[in-house]
């Protein structure tokens, strides 16, 4: 008995949600701005809350990515608050000039690969309906 089964197989997922995170958060510091995780979690819900189907927006997932981006020297952080005026802490973070290079020797790679998976994807939708 043969092992091999005739399927059709879905392209590789590239969107992964870290990545898409990581190029987000690089793209919003390369222009010179500071952000702090809970803004980007607003971000994404805000951009996806209307999405047919829901999208993963992971409050973990997102300050992993961070932590990542850190451990890497993409970004650097720092916190920021007022004590004397109870006024909560948040971490605060600015791109490395590592992470401006990094941004954009791969970003043009990455959304490549998000067309050729959509192209894909609508061709499998042609075929189908």
């Amino acid at each position: 008995m043969s092992n091999n089964r005739n399927r059709l197989v879905a392209p590789r997922n590239v969107v992964n949600t870290k990545m898409l995170y990581t190029f987000y958060i690089l793209k919003e510091l390369a222009k010179g701005e500071t952000i702090f995780g809970n803004k980007i979690l607003e971000v994404f819900r805000n951009k996806f809350q209307n999405a047919e189907r829901p999208f993963p927006v992971s409050s973990s997932t997102i300050y992993e990515t961070l932590y990542d981006l850190e451990l890497k020297g993409y970004v650097t952080s720092h916190w920021i608050g007022d004590e004397a005026m109870n006024k909560r802490s948040k971490k605060v973070y600015a791109i490395t000039d590592e992470g401006v290079e990094f941004y954009k020797n791969h970003i043009a790679d990455y959304v490549d690969n998000l067309k050729k998976t959509k192209s894909t994807l609508d061709l499998m939708i042609e075929m189908l309906v």
